[in-house]
C-alpha cells in the first residue's frame, strides 16, 4: 500500500487540476532523435569535447560530438573502436581534436545519446572538409544521425526534404566480387578506410585495362577499379561507369595512385575525363517500371528520357516528391546529372 501512495497522490492533483478547469502537467516528450538501445546507428557530426588526458599519461576512451542545429551533444564510446584519419589510415584517440568533424558507426547504449562505436573515422577539420566529403548531406550541414537498418529514423528530422544524389568517383580495391551468379551485379570495393556497394546496372560501361569493354562477372577480387556514380544511401554507390585499373603493383604505378591516399579515396567531383552534367527536364510520365527502378518522361518536345529513380530529384506541382510515390500520367519535373566522356 505504501508503494502505491505516489501514484494516488499523482491522480488525485490531476483529478483536482481539471476539476478547477487546469490541464494537468503532460508526460515528458521523448527528446528528438531518441533513438532505440541497440539501435544500429550512423553519426555525422562535429567533436566538441575530445577524449581528455588521465593523469596526463593516456586519453579518456570517450567523446562528445554535436550534431544540428541545436548542437546537440552525443557522448561516443570508443572502447575497442577502430579509429582511422580521413585516407583511411590508423589514429589514436589524440588525434582526436576539438572542432574536427567525424563519421561513427555503432549502436545506442541504454541512454539514447550515447553510442558505443565500433568504428570511428575523421572527415575533416572544418565544415567545408565536411562538404567535400562523401558523407555531406544537403540539408543537415550540421551533420546528423541515422539508423542504418529499419525504419532509417535520422536526427534532426528531415521530413519532406529531397534532395538530388550526389555525383562522384570512387577509387578502390574489390573486396567482394559478383561470383558466379549471372544475375548477381553488385561489388563491394575498400576505398579511404569505408567498404562501398556498388549497384552496377546493365546498361553501365566496363572497361578492361586495355580499354576494352568487359562483363561486371570479369572483374575479381584483389582488382582496384575507378568507378563514376551517383551516391544514394550511406556507403552505397549507382555505379554510371568502371575502369579496372588492375591489381595492387599496376595501381600503385598509374595516375589515379596518390602516395597521401594509398588505400584509396572518394571524391566529390568529376574526375579526370569524366565529366557529370546538370539537366531539368519536365514532361509528362510515360511509364513507370518498379523492377529496373526508372521512370521514362515525355518531355515538351517529345523525346522520352528513361530515368533511374535513384540518380535524380523529381517534384510535382513545385513540391519535391519521392521517386517511389510518382504515377503514370503525372506532370512533374527532374533534375540531375547526366555521365559524358
Amino acid at each position: 500500500m505504501k508503494l502505491m501512495l505516489p501514484l494516488i497522490v499523482a491522480l488525485a492533483a490531476a483529478q483536482v487540476a481539471v476539476a478547477q478547469g487546469q490541464a494537468p502537467n503532460p508526460a515528458p516528450a521523448a527528446p528528438a532523435g531518441a533513438f532505440r538501445e541497440g539501435q544500429r546507428v550512423v553519426l555525422v557530426g562535429e567533436v566538441s569535447s575530445a577524449p581528455k588526458k588521465i593523469a596526463g599519461v593516456s586519453e579518456e576512451q570517450k567523446m562528445q560530438v554535436a550534431v544540428g542545429p541545436a548542437r546537440t551533444d552525443y557522448t561516443l564510446h570508443l572502447n575497442d573502436a577502430a579509429m582511422l584519419g580521413s585516407n583511411g589510415q590508423k589514429i589514436a584517440a589524440s588525434d582526436l581534436d576539438n572542432k574536427k568533424w567525424v563519421r561513427a558507426e555503432g549502436t545506442i547504449m541504454d541512454d539514447p545519446r550515447r553510442i558505443k562505436v565500433t568504428k570511428l573515422q575523421v572527415i575533416g577539420k572544418d565544415l567545408p572538409g565536411l562538404q567535400s566529403s562523401a558523407f555531406y548531406r544537403p540539408g543537415l550541414d550540421q551533420g546528423y544521425v541515422m539508423a542504418v537498418a529499419g525504419s532509417r529514423e535520422v536526427f534532426p528530422d528531415t521530413s519532406g526534404a529531397v534532395s538530388a544524389p550526389a555525383a562522384m568517383v570512387v577509387v578502390g580495391k574489390v573486396s567482394d566480387d559478383t561470383g558466379p551468379l549471372e544475375t548477381t551485379r553488385k561489388i563491394q570495393v575498400d576505398a579511404a578506410g569505408n567498404t562501398w556497394t556498388l549497384d552496377v546496372p546493365k546498361d553501365a560501361p566496363i572497361f578492361d585495362t586495355k580499354g576494352q569493354k568487359i562483363s561486371v562477372h570479369a572483374i575479381a577480387k584483389g582488382q582496384w577499379l575507378r568507378v563514376h556514380g551517383w551516391q544514394t544511401d550511406d556507403l552505397r554507390v549507382r555505379a554510371a561507369r568502371l575502369e579496372e585499373i588492375g591489381p595492387e603493383d599496376a595501381f600503385r604505378t598509374t595516375t589515379y595512385y596518390r602516395a597521401a591516399e594509398p588505400v584509396g579515396y572518394v571524391e566529390r567531383i568529376s574526375g579526370t575525363g569524366v565529366q557529370f552534367n546538370p539537366y531539368k527536364i519536365a514532361g509528362v510520365v510515360t511509364a513507370v517500371n518498379e523492377g529496373a527502378g526508372t521512370i521514362t518522361v515525355r518531355d515538351d518536345q517529345g523525346k522520352e528520357h528513361v530515368i533511374p529513380m535513384d540518380t535524380a530529384m523529381f517534384s510535382l506541382e513545385g513540391r519535391p516528391v519521392a521517386g517511389k510515390t510518382i504515377q503514370q500520367g503525372q506532370k512533374i519535373t527532374v533534375e540531375g546529372s547526366e555521365i559524358t566522356y
